[in-house]
């Protein structure tokens, strides 16, 4: 017996070596071949120094291998110098000069999550989903984001040329858009629809957010007597994690799970939580989605969603649902990193790119429902879809033709240099319209008197936008645009109907 003890514990102790030996070995030959490949790398770099065939700056060269190796992960991680840092600081939290456009990588591509309401982009026709495939006639292909912002910012006053693909179009098209002063509050526009129905458009999750947002649902309904919320969020394209949580805290019911994050390190498995009690309680609220709505969006979408808080109208989200967290370097520069996935209360990836990897490791898709009584079914595709679908407006030809070639803008400047004295409500006749076709013609845009017919509903819609923007501004484009959008209507109708959260999610049941 004691010798067959003996025989054991030098078998045991024989694995246990055999295992560390070979752990090392690995983990020796690992760090061999790395350190093997950083001095190849260290070689290439003094090559190219000495013997390139004109002077090359290796700190570029450096700071480009690096955003080559993140690139090669995901289209966020990315290394940023101190300038760009700073100009992400101030996108998220400042105002700059620029177009007024979120932009992100979609199929290899640089592309336009949503244009701003009111900016120059929004107003020459830029549409969340295109393509900026060049940027004053260079290719953007394989372009760093941070590289293409500071392309597309400049001097207020200054012009920039884009050419754009855009989905069921068979040509490109190039905009020259004048840059002007983006101002980010987060919310954009407050209104009552109706005597109860309040409407908030909300753009952006900076630092202010939570308090904005607040704030404008306070007034509306401890001062104006509201009792019913529009919360538009479509062409948010996002912002700080810890904002969307807060926001999300507005509504929900305290210690109610808001999102999770799932990475590869322990630290970033984590759940946040509302921590404070809604703010009014409960009360038939509506929250408005489209493709520009992303990241932190989605988050408060899919939560309310979750929860049964909030019915979704409109279309689906963009489908980013990633986490980046900013790493300080010691030469003051900053990585940007993709280091977990955002996930629903309810467990649904966010980030459409990894929910279909999901769906491919699991050989099947797992069914998700709602959180609240209904335990309703939801889809899961990546983002978030709405459980009523409304499209917003189909834009036609001819009139993205007289976008593109300033009709608008040139004919309602002239308009109102002859009639200055427009106010709120007016209508648009048909002598208008004439006069916006013979300023088309001028220009030298084709279409065909067909297609003016066709589209003379739309032509009349786009006069008056435009002569609001230029006669009132912001709040006279809202104006304009949230009484006929059919979007927003749909969700009138339906909080018209409802005195409770419970009818307002009866419509759907």
């Amino acid at each position: 017996m004691k010798k067959y003890r003996v025989t054991l514990g030098i078998l045991a102790i024989f694995l246990f070596s055999a295992t560390w030996i070979g752990s090392r070995l690995w983990a020796d030959t690992t760090k061999r071949n790395v350190y093997t490949s950083l001095e190849v790398f260290q070689k290439v770099l003094q090559i190219t120094r000495d013997n390139y065939v004109r002077e090359v700056d290796l700190n570029d060269m450096i700071e480009d291998a690096m955003n080559g190796m993140l690139r090669e992960l995901d289209p966020y991680s990315m290394y940023m110098n101190p300038e760009e840092y700073e100009n992400l600081s101030i996108a998220m939290e400042g105002e700059f000069s620029g177009l007024g456009v979120t932009i992100g990588i979609a199929d290899d591509w640089l592309t336009i999550i949503s244009p701003l309401e009111g900016s120059p982009a929004f107003a020459a026709g830029i549409l969340a989903g295109d393509k900026i495939v060049e940027i004053e006639g260079k290719s953007t292909e394989g372009i760093l984001i941070e590289e293409a912002v500071s392309k597309l910012r400049g001097k207020p006053g200054t012009e920039v040329t884009i050419t754009v693909a855009r989905q069921g179009v068979d040509e490109v098209m190039e905009f020259t858009i004048t840059r002007e002063v983006i101002k980010l509050n987060a919310v954009r526009y407050v209104t009552k629809l109706t005597p109860d129905i309040v409407y908030i458009k909300f753009s952006k999750f900076s630092r202010t957010a939570h308090r904005e947002v607040a704030d404008a649902i306070d007034s509306m309904f401890n001062k104006e007597n509201a009792s019913k919320l529009i919360l538009d969020i479509r062409y948010n394209s996002g912002g700080y994690l810890n904002e969307g949580v807060d926001v999300s805290d507005i509504f929900l019911e305290r210690d109610k799970a808001v999102v999770q994050t799932r990475g590869r390190s322990p630290k970033m498995i984590r759940t946040y939580r509302s921590h404070s009690e809604p703010l009014l309680g409960d009360y038939p609220m509506v929250v408005l989605t489209d493709y520009g709505s992303a990241s932190a969006a989605e988050i408060l979408a899919g939560a309310l969603q979750d929860w049964e808080r909030a019915l979704v109208i409109g279309d689906t989200t963009f489908g980013k649902g990633s986490v980046q967290t900013i790493y300080p370097l010691h030469n003051e520069g900053m990585l940007k990193l993709t280091s977990a996935y955002w996930y629903t209360p309810s467990g649904r990836c966010i980030d459409k790119h990894r929910a279909e990897l999901e769906e491919d490791e699991a050989k099947g898709k797992q069914s998700y429902h709602t959180l609240g009584r209904r335990k309703r079914l939801l889809p899961n595709d990546g983002a978030i879809a709405p459980d009523i679908l409304v499209e917003g407006e189909t834009r036609m030809d001819i009139t993205s033709d007289f976008i593109m070639n300033r009709v608008f803008f040139s004919y309602v400047v002239d308009f109102l240099s002859a009639n200055p004295d427009f106010e709120l409500g007016f209508e648009i006749t048909d002598e208008m319209i004439e006069g916006l076709i013979e300023e088309a013609r001028s220009r030298d845009v084709e279409f065909t008197d067909e297609e003016v017919e066709e589209a003379r509903d739309q032509l009349a819609f786009r006069i008056k936008l435009e002569i609001a923007n230029q006669k009132w501004g912001e709040e006279g484009w809202f104006k304009v645009s949230v009484d006929e959008d059919p979007v927003i209507q749909k969700a009138v109708e339906l909080l018209t109907k409802a005195q409770t959260s419970g009818q307002l999610f009866g419509y759907i049941d």
